[in-house]
């Protein structure tokens, strides 16, 4: 698969904006059952970003904020072909479809300050894992996420087929960015995270004092998304099909 991510969350409100669109590309193992269902597995790799300094929205302008980070992502999902369709089959030229699944993924959200990179989790940019805020642990980079999606399968001939699709991808983090809640105290954080966290917590133009400290830096009340889309070349291992999906069964001539 080679295509596209992007992720939608506080930096960037849509999955579809082309401002912060990444090279993506991804392999997988698809098993039909019949003309209707089959089964996919699939590892996907891509990048997300966003910059609060491209947007119009004046508290984004005024926080300042951005990041980057790589997304690895291992997948299962169920599709379902609504015409009946394998590749194999010289009666089925093509489909839309809908899939849902699970993913396992992995992302590390970073941020440059003087030319160089920081990886902004252990940080703790909004007091996590200090003593003024107990009740704010450092977010997992390993999470789940909920891929659900549609696209267009097309067969080119017995062996070969493409198809097209996107696929939202629901976290249960919202982090992806590493922006959630408020601005953390800044004497707490120099003191147990150092200058670096600081700096990186607060790029707002008036950072050096204090009027920041608790006030609101995310929204906690949605998590993340992310996004991959593409077009994939199938290569199908067997000539024989299955057509035995039933209520969906038709007699083939």
């Amino acid at each position: 698969m080679l295509g596209i991510s992007s992720y939608k969350g506080d930096m960037n409100g849509s999955l579809f904006n082309p401002k912060f669109f990444h090279f993506a590309a991804g392999g997988f193992y698809r098993h039909c059952y019949n003309n209707h269902w089959s089964l996919k597995l699939g590892i996907n790799y891509g990048n997300i970003s966003a910059d609060d300094a491209r947007s119009n929205d004046p508290f984004q302008l005024y926080r300042n904020l951005s990041f980057t980070s790589s997304i690895l992502e291992a997948e299962g999902r169920f599709e379902f072909n609504f015409f009946p369709f394998q590749t194999a089959n010289r009666l089925t030229p093509g489909t839309p479809f809908i899939f849902l699944g699970l993913a396992l993924f992995h992302f590390n959200p970073k941020a440059e300050l003087d030319n160089s990179e920081y990886e902004l989790q252990p940080l703790g940019t909004e007091g996590q894992g200090t003593s003024a805020y107990p009740d704010r642990n450092k977010y997992h980079r390993n999470n789940i996420s909920l891929p659900f999606g549609g696209g267009y399968k097309f067969r080119l001939n017995d062996r070969f087929g493409i198809t097209i699709e996107a696929g939202a991808r629901r976290t249960y983090t919202d982090y992806l960015d590493d922006v959630s809640t408020t601005y953390p105290k800044k004497d707490v954080l120099l003191a147990e995270h150092g200058p670096e966290a600081v700096l990186l917590s607060d790029r707002t133009v008036d950072q050096l004092n204090d009027n920041n400290n608790d006030r609101q830096r995310g929204d906690a009340a949605h998590k993340d998304y992310y996004m991959f889309a593409g077009v994939s070349l199938n290569w199908t291992l067997s000539k024989k099909y299955n057509d035995t999906c039933r209520p969906f069964k038709r007699k083939m001539h």
